[in-house]
Parts: structure tokens; C-alpha cells; sequence
């Protein structure tokens, strides 16, 4: 999304400096949970000393030397506008143009960006994000349909998609992308049923969701490979 229709959708509340820190903090990674300047940003919101809260938060930025959205910028300069703090607005807005310059393309909302060098990149993505993107997944792909039919369920979105394994009213989803010979399972990466609540997976119940989908792939002749 570019910087001027971010801008245009913004609303009088988002424009407020106490709901902009809190959502920002709110859709924070995991990864920086247990940083110096993230706790330190918790205690001055409790405190509602909103100006050190968002210094934290830039604090937060300049120490990892991560790149954080601009959307997270964006909000951190309109707040430093509406608390009369020019110098760390124009600094906010700086961050924008540093994004554009090394990544070359913009940064979701809740994600955060290591750069190696020009085609090496990680992401920190945020746990709540993630959750409410795979609510919104669901929905698409009717699980709470599929729920009440076990077996194994492919849903496809082009090139990857999910292998929904019903079993006694639960779900566990496991991610797969088409690869040159068929489907990449990331079958190490389920350790949970997703649904009706999250809860562990047991080395019995993945062994057995293992076989069931063995079972599918031979039925249906769908050529798999677990990725490992």
C-alpha cells in the first residue's frame, strides 16, 4: 500500500498518540518481547507517559537496526506531531525513506525486516497478525464445515494451501506449497490442533495423522513429500 493511500484511510482515533503506541506495541513480534526498550515501553503505557513509550519504541528500531513497517513509522510520526515533538516526527518520516531506499518494497503492518544483503532478508512476523490472517483463512476455506468430516481436506490457494486433517471434532493444518513433484508438506512445523482450541499434538496423534495422510495421497494420487 503506498504512504498516501496509508494516509487517506487514516482515521481521528488512529491520529491519537495513546491508541497508535498501544496498537503498535499490540501487534509487536515475539522476537522483541524480551528486549530493554519493549518492556520499558509496556511500563511507561502503564504509567501513560506516552512521549517515553514512543521514544522506547524508536529506541526499540535504532538498537536492533531491524526495519520495521512504515505503517508503524507513519503512526509513530503523526503521534510525534500531536505531542509537539517536530525533531522525532521528521526522524519517524526519515525511517519511510531508509525502508524505501534498502528493501525497495513496503513492510506489512506487525512484520519486521532483517536485511543480509540485497536478496538475503528475514521476517518477524507478529503472533497476533498471524492468528487473525489464519482466522481469516479459515473462514475462506469453510473449516468450521470440514470439522465434522474427518479425513484429510486440501484447500488451494495457487501454489500452496493447507492440508486440513479432521479427527474426532478437532482440526490440525499443515502448510504445503506445489513443488516439481508434487506437494511439500511442512509437516514438522504442526505441533498443534488448531482447532476447536489450540492444543499440543502427541507423538502417537502426529504418527497417526502422518498415516492418514499417506493413505489420502494414495487414494487421491497425490504425490507428497514431507519436508523435514
Amino acid at each position: 500500500m503506498k504512504i498516501f493511500s496509508f494516509l487517506k484511510q487514516q482515521t481521528k482515533t488512529d491520529l491519537i498518540p495513546e491508541h497508535v503506541i498501544r496498537r503498535v506495541v499490540d501487534y509487536m513480534p515475539d522476537f522483541y518481547k524480551t528486549h530493554r526498550q519493549y518492556i520499558n515501553c509496556l511500563e511507561y503505557i502503564n504509567n501513560r507517559e506516552w512521549e517515553l513509550a514512543l521514544d522506547s519504541l524508536i529506541e526499540l528500531a535504532d538498537e536492533t537496526e531491524h526495519y520495521f513497517s512504515e505503517e508503524f513509522w507513519i503512526g509513530l510520526a503523526n503521534s510525534a506531531d500531536k505531542m509537539k515533538l517536530s525533531d522525532k516526527a521528521k526522524y519517524c518520516r526519515k525511517q519511510i525513506k531508509r525502508n524505501a531506499r534498502d528493501i525497495k518494497s513496503n513492510i506489512p503492518f506487525g512484520w519486521t525486516t532483517i536485511k543480509y544483503d540485497n536478496d538475503h532478508f528475514q521476517h518477524y512476523i507478529s503472533e497476533k497478525l498471524k492468528e487473525e490472517l489464519a482466522s481469516e483463512r479459515r473462514v475462506k476455506d469453510k473449516v468450521k464445515e470440514l470439522i465434522k468430516k474427518d479425513g484429510v481436506h486440501l484447500k488451494s490457494h495457487g501454489r500452496s494451501g493447507f492440508l486440513y486433517i479432521a479427527e474426532n471434532g478437532k482440526i490440525a493444518e499443515i502448510e504445503f506449497e506445489l513443488g516439481v513433484n508434487g506437494l511439500i508438506l511442512y509437516f514438522n512445523n504442526m505441533t498443534n490442533w488448531s482447532l476447536p482450541i489450540k492444543q499440543s499434538i502427541t507423538k502417537e496423534e502426529k504418527q497417526g495423522i502422518k498415516s492418514k495422510i499417506i493413505n489420502w495421497a494414495a487414494e487421491t494420487k497425490n504425490a507428497i513429500e514431507f519436508y523435514h
